[in-house]
């Protein structure tokens, strides 16, 4: 396919550094050539700096970004600090960080705001639970993470922004959303988007969710999406690279 994509591969807290080594060395050595899909490889912090010795066909991404900007935040991660190690972009809002780690939508759009006036890119996670899916309340989810999201920005700048949409019911299950429910919520996400004014920002959709190479294919074809956040099947080398030769 021609359109734009991306393949984007969230280790959360997996592999040290030795094994994001072996891991870049092994897919360094697959024929990249197959596909003009964006490989964004989101490792641990420790393994960032591997970055800069990063092969041109392979971007990195980071897992988080601190929400403020004082000095005195121990154990956080600033922008500056990101992209000092090559780091391109910055994953957003994942449920894991919400539910977990109680980051609230306000802790969201000032990361976003951060991103969107640095270097760096952000990967914006929405998606609805369970119960609120059953309580026929996903429009509204989705409507006030984006707008909740975009609050701050002033759209000024010319900024990929990707949004990944992962149904919280679907990560980690091994059971992807149905595939009419995937496009559903996509389209309705691409209606949500275009009654916000991005100006010249390149905003692309992403599908994340027990994403693997068995349904991959079926999925990118569907009209709205340009790639995948993916989880458990970006941590072997075949998975991934068997991923990206279908996008």
């Amino acid at each position: 396919m021609n359109k734009q994509s991306f393949c984007i591969a969230n280790w959360k807290m997996n592999k040290d550094y030795n094994e994001s080594k072996e891991f870049l060395n092994q897919i360094n050595k697959k024929d990249l050539s197959v596909s003009n899909s964006n490989i964004i490889i989101c490792p641990s912090f420790i393994s960032l700096s591997l970055a800069s010795n990063k092969n041109r066909n392979i971007s990195f991404g980071s897992q988080n970004v601190s929400s403020g900007t004082s000095k005195s935040q121990t154990g956080e991660i600033s922008v500056e600090m990101l992209e000092s190690v090559f780091c391109d972009w910055v994953i957003i809002g994942h449920s894991e960080r919400r539910n977990i780690l109680n980051e609230t939508n306000e802790d969201i759009s000032k990361k976003m705001e951060l991103v969107y006036n640095s270097k760096l890119k952000p990967i914006l996670c929405i998606g609805e639970s369970l119960e609120e899916k059953n309580n026929n309340q996903t429009e509204n989810v989705l409507v006030n993470q984006i707008k909740s999201s975009f609050s701050r920005i002033d759209f000024s700048k010319d900024k990929d922004i990707l949004i990944a949409y992962e149904p919280i019911w679907a990560i980690g299950t091994g059971i992807a959303a149905e595939i009419n429910i995937i496009d559903e919520n996509m389209k309705l996400i691409k209606k949500i988007i275009n009654n916000i004014s991005t100006n010249n920002c390149n905003i692309y959709l992403l599908y994340g969710g027990s994403v693997n190479e068995y349904n991959a294919s079926e999925i990118f074809n569907l009209s709205e999406i340009n790639g995948f956040l993916i989880g458990g099947a970006s941590l072997e080398v075949d998975s991934l690279y068997s991923i990206y030769k279908q996008i």
